[in-house]
């Protein structure tokens, strides 16, 4: 592969960070996972955090914490990781799937409103590629119909949005810190809530209901605790956080070389406009860049968007689709049933979507033979009558070493 998908580099921090957990003796729950909390706490700049051991975990727990459960509905975007909607399974609740707006992929907040019934208890909007949701109307929805909102910010550690930071939003906001992620923790997530009461909860039913972790008996020599509630094991390791206390002391770093790859996909792709659709810049947003979504303008090609992704693994380039919608998998589409033709945004984007390499480590050289890639495809397959000439792909890659713009970088 000459550009693959994703690429995870391991640097001399992170191993420092690991090597010096494993000298202290502490592996679970503890001084690192706190550590890891307060540097998330700190750069949102708000919330009470709890370090789990998923994502997933953390929208679960979000839920219970908040009281939803068997005879509520909750209303999501059925263009995400299938975790989303499993998540309200979990909880006995109903999902309810609203469309999302065709350019930024997001829930479209006039479509959640379409939803809202008398058994609506949350919305959980997706901030999908890292570029956060309109929440200024989403938040005004929610607290007009007294909703609970929660914030599947899986993608989105580090993003603003409308002069907040991602974590400011909902009642509870979740990160995800998988292997992919710009901070990881190889499996784990944070959920950070607006109020102490849910962090407390989230924390207690991470760690089996009980009323006291391990790491706070031990700091006291007292061996007593109870079990306040049915719980679940939930909770993140130190030697886990420790990979992602190193990544959160450098996420300025990281989350700058996500911003600097996209903004040399946009230069070395512009010249492909007819052809397809680069990933929205709103105003007043800062996007993390978890992912760099283009959407093929498919009446311009003579093949669909899987024959592209085809060809582009012939030239050595991984790609992915993100994302397949959830009711297409065989296992919701038994319980969700969506009726044909009733999420028309949605259905578009799972057949224009596809996601390029995009990583901290990705040079300008590898953007080059990925937009080399692109426009070879493009000469081979578009429509005739589109400029795809060599012109167009020299114009192309001379363009990704040209300073960035401001505001690309």
């Amino acid at each position: 592969m000459k550009v693959p998908f994703f690429k995870l580099t391991i640097d001399r921090a992170d191993r420092r960070e690991i090597t010096k957990t494993l000298d202290s003796g502490w592996l679970t729950t503890g001084p690192r996972c706190a550590e890891l909390e307060t540097l998330v706490h700190n750069q949102a700049g708000a919330g009470h955090p709890v370090a789990l051991s998923s994502a997933t975990a953390g929208l679960h727990l979000a839920l219970l914490a908040l009281d939803v459960g068997p005879g509520d509905e909750v209303i999501t975007t059925g263009f995400t990781f299938s975790a989303t909607v499993a998540a309200i399974l979990y909880v006995g609740a109903t999902p309810v799937l609203a469309d999302i707006d065709p350019e930024t992929l997001n829930l479209d907040p006039e479509c959640v409103r379409q939803k809202i019934t008398g058994k609506t208890k949350a919305v959980i909007s997706v901030d999908i590629a890292g570029l956060p949701c309109d929440y200024r109307a989403l938040g005004a929805l929610c607290r007009k119909h007294k909703l609970k909102l929660i914030c599947d910010a899986a993608h989105s550690l580090g993003a603003e949005a409308q002069g907040k930071t991602v974590g400011n939003f909902g009642d509870v906001t979740v990160f995800s810190f998988y292997s992919t992620k710009t901070v990881t923790t190889a499996e784990g997530g944070l959920a950070l809530c607006r109020s102490r009461k849910t962090a407390d909860r989230i924390r207690r039913l991470s760690l089996h209901g009980m009323d006291r972790t391990t790491f706070s008996r031990d700091k006291k020599s007292d061996w007593r605790y109870d079990v306040t509630e049915l719980g679940f094991k939930y909770n993140l390791s130190d030697l886990s956080a420790a990979l992602g206390v190193a990544r959160m002391k450098r996420l300025d770093s990281l989350l700058s070389s996500r911003a600097q790859a996209a903004g040399r996909y946009d230069l070395a792709l512009e010249p492909l406009a007819d052809l397809i659709d680069l990933p929205p810049r709103p105003y007043q947003f800062f996007q993390a860049w978890h992912l760099y979504i283009i959407k093929l303008k498919t009446k311009r090609w003579r093949i669909s968007r899987d024959t592209f992704i085809s060809e582009m693994k012939r030239q050595g380039i991984g790609t992915g689709v993100h994302y397949i919608p959830v009711y297409h998998l065989s296992a919701f589409a038994r319980i969700l049933k969506v009726k044909p033709g009733s999420l028309p945004h949605t259905e578009r984007a799972f057949s224009h979507v596809v996601s390029l390499p995009l990583y901290p480590e990705l040079k300008a050289a590898d953007i080059k033979i990925v937009a080399s890639a692109v426009s070879e495809v493009a000469r081979r397959f578009a429509s005739a009558g589109q400029d795809t000439e060599q012109g167009a792909k020299e114009d192309a890659l001379k363009m990704v070493d040209k300073p960035l713009p401001p505001g690309q970088h």
